[in-house]
């Protein structure tokens, strides 16, 4: 095995390599373990690692459908660095149709959450544990609300050079320092 290969949420990946993973992010109100896909792929040469995700409200498609584009991308190849991928982040609402999880907490509001508090907080908590605190960035797609339309906007500490020159990257005419 390569001396570089990582573990990512529970298996190995080498340099190069993709691979789709599973994380348990939380127990259903039914004792079920809530799994969520991730997709890690690893440029040859070491570098910064980024996550993707997608449905954090789970009535937002859009990112959903960007990020599978990006998994089957072959010419989406990394020289350097990670890129973990999650469509779906928020499985419970996203199966429900629904913006909130089935107790009607915003999961987006939760962050950085607890390990004892409500599913939502319980979530929170694993997501921001295990993706977003091994991260060096983060990109977090959001759309708008059923019929509702949101002009594209980038979020992001414009304080920090990188996420300007990030947010900047998107092209977007609207740039929030927030």
């Amino acid at each position: 095995m390569n001396k570089n290969t990582k573990e990512w949420f529970g298996e190995k990946v080498a340099p190069g390599e993709s691979r789709n993973v599973h994380l348990t992010v939380g127990e259903s109100y039914s004792s079920t373990a809530i799994q969520i896909q991730i997709h890690v792929k690893r440029g040859v040469e070491e570098g910064p690692v980024v996550f993707v995700t997608g449905a954090l409200h789970g009535d937002e498609l859009n990112g959903c459908g960007a990020i599978r584009q990006l998994i089957q991308d072959d010419l989406f190849i990394l020289q350097r660095g990670t890129v973990i991928l999650i469509p779906v982040l928020n499985l419970p609402a996203f199966e429900r149709h629904s913006r909130y999880l089935p107790d009607r907490r915003d999961l987006n509001r939760s962050f950085p959450g607890s390990p004892d508090g409500s599913l939502a907080s319980r979530m929170a908590y694993t997501i921001f544990n295990e993706i977003v605190s091994r991260c060096d960035y983060g990109i977090d797609l959001h759309t708008a609300s059923v019929r509702r339309t949101n002009y594209p906007t980038v979020r992001g500490d414009l304080g920090n050079a990188k996420v300007r020159r990030i947010a900047k990257a998107f092209g977007t005419e609207i740039v929030l320092n927030t």
